[in-house]
């Protein structure tokens, strides 16, 4: 509550609970509202009590608190008539809300009257609730129109029912989607059980950690990354996770969290089948000899013994110096540890630095490691012994704004599939010899050799880089790129994401904009996603064009010069746009008309934009100078087409 109120961390940390109590007391000094979320258990009273000493008696001021057992309610003084019960959903909205979630490759109405009747019994048997009726539908999903796979459901949702005697439907419903599971999707749904209550999960950490545990692996000609998206969006289709932090393109979730008793189920299972180390006595995770999987949790840890079974080690959040100095010694004894992910606490990097290379000194000996990543720390480089990581496929740096470069000895790593070196604000360029490491598939962020690393990799390294699905870019001087170099672009067959980042004075010149204004030929067939950063041109390039670009979907322009939008951006003879989403953002001066633009791209469902004032013919609702995001919709137009535009 503290930290909801600006209280500073020093101050959170360094007191004990009567004097955090006197500062939350003196912050709440007003008329207040105070929500306590999904309390749990009957012996509330003795925090409560604690906790309510702290909160002033202001007229006006209310604590709403949210639970799902009248008892946690009563034990907290609250009297029947202020305790409000939830209604359930009626047996037409049941259907209604199930027929949505389990036929909606079908939109959302069941067409087949022999699945109806089977249907509407496995609803009677989610109780109305909405948790248990969404994680039922999401299981029957996938199940067609087989008759046999739907009264089997049935049958099985009644009899845990009746075994269990459970009186709430939504642990069968939710035990039972876990068994339903695919094979392989089980121990990939198990790994959340790892992370806290409410804890914001990163989609693509977890898809790493999959591979790094060997979960998903490439099959039938799409690779590990590709089959663990896959798995994402079953699980979200199950309705097991659910999405937190849309993208801004409305395109993808970057992050995920588990509904508490979803979450509860999973911890349960985990512990039962041993998938991870079980809490010890003081209610805190054991690292022990035993352990294969130890998630680390801010100060939440015991390390002892060797662990020599270790497979996976994730630090979320870290606070603790200690936590850190602990594990240090650990590194050259789990010797069959294949993920290590350690995200440390700004505030801890802020303090004191943690996780440089000495503390990296001993990862030459975990020869089987195949994720690593550091989120953070106070790294300049990584130590040379890297180069002993043979199966190392996933490498991660994120936030560590003394990383200057890596070693060259990175290149040698041949199963590397994914770089990524995200705000690290004194990283050079990548080394020389990138080109080497052929199954590279994600690649964020390159920076081409420059005046100050002249010992990197240039553009021209990427042509060797064939299967390279992602990619990010940041130009920052004219050098970087040689006359013709952009079209190696061309050279990448399987390039599905490209980010480019365009900043710095030198690259306003004619002579750089020459360089990169070229049609891309062949074309970049397999291109869905682009982004351009500071465009330095006064109109788009020759290669932003449905003939180079033929199977774009979206794209967005953030910044820069553009005035206009240039002649191959028009050209539809030879091809058209199939852009759905477009984003225009900062264009100060781009003077174009948004009925032609609209006109040219025929397919386009979604357009933003944001400070665009020369934009012509478009509602905006706010003024020039107090510019927000404008969203078109093409389902919201009127029956006449007109604009749709929402303030936002």
């Amino acid at each position: 509550m503290l930290r909801k109120l600006n209280v500073e961390e020093e101050f959170v940390r360094g007191n004990d609970i009567e004097e955090l109590l006197q500062r939350l007391k003196s912050k709440l000094d007003d008329k207040y509202l105070v929500v306590l979320d999904d309390v749990w258990g009957t012996g509330e009273r003795k925090w409560w009590e604690s906790l309510k000493s702290a909160l002033p008696k202001v007229r006006g001021s209310y604590v709403i608190v949210t639970t799902r057992n009248e008892e946690v309610a009563t034990s907290m003084g609250a009297t029947d008539k202020r305790i409000h019960h939830l209604q359930i959903l009626s047996n037409e909205n049941s259907w209604s809300l199930f027929e949505k979630v389990a036929f909606a490759r079908k939109g959302g109405k069941c067409t087949n009257k022999n699945l109806e009747g089977f249907g509407k019994e496995i609803v009677a048997r989610c109780g109305g609730l909405p948790l248990a009726i969404k994680v039922v539908g999401g299981m029957m999903f996938g199940k067609g129109d087989s008759i046999h796979d739907w009264r089997q459901i049935s049958e099985h949702l009644k009899e845990e029912l009746e075994i269990s005697k459970k009186v709430e439907p939504v642990i069968s419903s939710l035990e039972l989607s876990y068994q339903e599971l695919p094979t392989h999707l089980k121990p990939c749904f198990l790994c959340f059980a790892m992370f806290p209550e409410d804890f914001e999960i990163n989609v693509v950490d977890m898809i790493n950690w999959w591979i790094g545990e060997g979960f998903v692996c490439g099959r039938n000609g799409k690779t590990a990354l590709e089959i663990g998206e896959d798995c994402i969006a079953e699980l979200f289709n199950r309705f097991l996770i659910v999405g937190v932090g849309k993208d801004e393109l409305e395109i993808r979730f970057f992050h995920c969290k588990m509904h508490d008793m979803v979450r509860d189920m999973v911890v349960k299972i985990a512990r039962e089948e041993s998938f991870f180390v079980s809490l010890d006595s003081g209610g805190r995770p054991a690292f022990s000899e035993q352990s294969r999987r130890v998630g680390i949790v801010r100060n939440t840890v015991e390390i002892t013994g060797n662990s020599s079974k270790l497979r996976t080690l994730v630090g979320m959040e870290i606070e603790s110096e200690e936590i850190i100095a602990s594990v240090k010694p650990k590194l050259c004894k789990v010797r069959w540890l294949r993920v290590l992910s350690l995200s440390l606490s700004p505030l801890l990097r802020m303090h004191v630095d943690v996780v440089t290379e000495d503390w990296l000194s001993g990862i030459g000996s975990l020869q089987h490691l195949v994720y690593l990543k550091i989120e953070n720390s106070a790294l300049r480089t990584l130590p040379d012994s890297i180069r002993n990581l043979h199966n190392l496929q996933i490498l991660c740096l994120i936030d560590c704004p003394k990383l200057e470069r890596l070693p060259p000895s990175i290149t040698t790593l041949e199963k590397l599939t994914a770089i990524s070196i995200f705000h690290c604000s004194s990283f050079e360029c990548m080394p020389e010899g990138l080109g080497k490491l052929s199954n590279l598939e994600r690649l964020f962020v390159f920076r081409p050799v420059n005046s100050i690393c002249r010992n990197g990799s240039g553009i021209s390294q990427l042509k060797t880089l064939t299967r390279l699905r992602e990619l990010w870019m940041e130009i920052k001087s004219d050098e970087q790129i040689e006359e013709g170099e952009w079209n190696v672009l061309s050279m990448l067959h399987h390039l599905q994401f490209l980010n480019v980042n365009f900043h710095g004075s030198s690259l306003k010149s004619d002579g750089f904009v020459m360089k990169i204004d070229s049609e891309i030929s062949p074309p970049l067939k397999y291109l869905r996603e682009l982004h351009l950063w500071g465009y330095p041109g006064e109109k788009t390039p020759a290669w932003l064009s449905p003939t180079s670009l033929p199977n774009l979907q979206f794209l967005s322009i953030y910044g820069g010069r553009i005035r206009q939008m240039g002649h191959s951006f028009w050209d539809n003879k030879n091809a058209v746009w199939k852009v759905e989403v477009l984003v225009l953002s900062n264009l100060e001066e781009m003077d174009e008309e948004w009925p032609r633009m609209r006109s040219a791209m025929s397919s386009l469902r979604l357009f933003k934009v944001y400070q665009c004032p020369m934009l012509k013919s478009f509602q905006f609702e706010v003024t020039i100078d107090d510019c927000r995001w404008c969203i078109w919709r093409k389902e919201e137009e009127g029956e006449e087409g007109e604009n749709s535009v929402i303030k936002v």
